[in-house]
């Protein structure tokens, strides 16, 4: 669980850039902001690495992973970290700063104009050739990164697996694998 809650954290830092100045007019943002706004489905999401939890999106799209710490002799003990928040509208922030956006064709930009390596085709990732889903039991198909199965509870719609695989592919798009291939797609072993 320390790789996902170390991707997780990477995720919401390494998306990085300037914040985007606005290009639209009022109306083209308001055209563009009542699209934007089914862009990705909010709720509790539990991500799972066989059975620990390790990360957690809420309602208002806060994102927590679990760390553990120790020190000093004593008992590892648990924590839950705020790493950054997604938007309804698919904007991704840290500290308050736009680190990127989810479009509705389904890619994701970074604040610099990046697009990242996977895309959404409805509720399925496509990275690196692969098409990665969630069951209907919340369990990641089609490419596992981790050394346990991965599963997500609360992904009961098609919206909701939509958001939980697009915060997977944000965590291992900038996680360690794909730094040292250049930015290479999510690995999907």
């Amino acid at each position: 669980m320390k790789k996902l809650a170390l991707f997780a954290m990477l995720a919401f830092a390494a998306c990085g850039g300037k914040t985007p100045q606005p290009t639209t007019t009022t109306t083209e943002a308001a055209h563009t902001d009542s699209k934007a706004a089914a862009v990705v489905e909010l709720a509790e999401l539990k991500f799972f690495e066989g059975d620990d939890l390790g990360m957690k999106l809420h309602p208002d799209g806060h994102l927590e992973v679990k760390g553990m710490q120790s020190g000093g002799g004593k008992p590892p003990t648990e924590s839950w970290q705020d790493v950054g928040s997604i938007g309804a509208d698919g904007t991704l922030t840290h500290d308050g700063k736009v680190h990127g956006t989810f479009k509705s064709d389904g890619s994701f930009v970074t604040a610099d104009g990046k697009t990242l390596p996977f895309k959404l085709d409805g509720d399925t990732l496509v990275a690196d050739n692969k098409k990665i889903t969630l069951d209907d039991k919340g369990v990641l198909q089609g490419g596992n990164p981790m050394p346990k199965p991965m599963r997500v509870e609360g992904a009961s719609t098609p919206g909701l697996r939509r958001t939980a695989l697009l915060v997977l592919a944000l965590m291992l798009s900038s996680g360690p694998e794909s730094e040292s291939h250049g930015g290479d797609a999510p690995p999907t072993h």
